[in-house]
């Protein structure tokens, strides 16, 4: 074999074939000369600010050149903006829906099982805000519709004091929620606004439970739906790009919580997008 020969077949660095690597910058959406408000999409090693859509609540390096497959964020919060919206409609009353037991298929099998593959693959991205909040979520959802179904009959369990056992399940995930907000308190004002609803939704709605407050359950509601509105925001920003859509939205810093944009001291010497 010539010199030549094995110079013109030989392996670059990045592990892909000229042809090859030139092949996929022409065909990926990430090309290294496209970007969005001046952040390329390329996987350089720089660190990216905080993003709603991708349940990012800090700076962060993408993992990985040449990724095959895209975040799994999006698939998550849709199943998360789909069941609050439906639930937090029924907590507040709108047309007098005595239960939401007619939503425990979506909230055992769009809001549970989805949720929870989709924070399994969060992890493979290195993101633990996401994988933590839709882990965490798919299976709090996930016991939620095991305790309305009916094939369970965990009710019956009760003959006095079944308020309290649910007020005390929705409690523990009210101190759960309070920690995940107080960790957006430096991210984007989209997701430190649905964490913050989020968590007034499990605190009025537990106080409800505990001392069967009507105002209070349907503040409550209220705040479910929030919430689900927030989470299509979120969806749709993780959605939503200048080569597929005609109205991305915005990622400049007013969106951003104060302090959010500080780099800390021992990676300043890197070159931010």
């Amino acid at each position: 074999m010539s010199d030549d020969h094995s110079t013109n077949t030989a392996v670059p660095e990045t592990g892909i074939p000229q042809k090859d690597e030139e092949q996929i910058n022409q065909q990926s959406p990430y090309h290294p000369n496209l970007s969005y408000n001046g952040y390329p999409y390329n996987y350089d090693g720089q660190l990216h600010p905080p993003r709603t859509g991708l349940l990012r609540t800090n700076y962060y390096k993408r993992t990985g050149n040449y990724r095959p497959f895209p975040t799994s964020v999006a698939a998550g919060l849709g199943c998360v903006a789909t069941t609050l919206f439906c639930l937090g409609l029924v907590i507040a009353g709108a047309r007098h829906t005595p239960s939401s037991a007619a939503f425990t298929g979506q909230m055992f099998f769009a809001s549970g099982l989805v949720q929870i593959i989709t924070g399994i693959w969060a992890i493979v991205d290195n993101n633990l805000f996401g994988s933590v909040f839709l882990l965490c979520y798919g299976g709090f959802f996930m016991s939620l519709s095991t305790i309305l179904s009916p094939i369970f009959d965990i009710t019956s369990a009760y003959e006095t004091g079944e308020t309290d056992a649910i007020g005390i399940f929705l409690a523990s995930w009210t101190v759960f929620t309070f920690f995940l907000w107080v960790s957006t308190w430096k991210s984007t004002v989209p997701l430190f606004t649905l964490m913050f609803c989020l968590w007034m939704f499990f605190l009025l709605y537990t106080i409800a439970v505990f001392g069967s407050h009507k105002g209070c359950q349907t503040a409550s509601g209220v705040f479910c739906f929030i919430t689900s509105a927030c989470a299509f925001y979120a969806f749709y920003d993780a959605l939503s790009e200048p080569y597929n859509s005609y109205a991305p939205l915005p990622e400049a810093k007013i969106f951003r919580m104060p302090s959010s944009w500080n780099i800390p001291d021992d990676e300043k010497k890197i070159e931010y997008v």
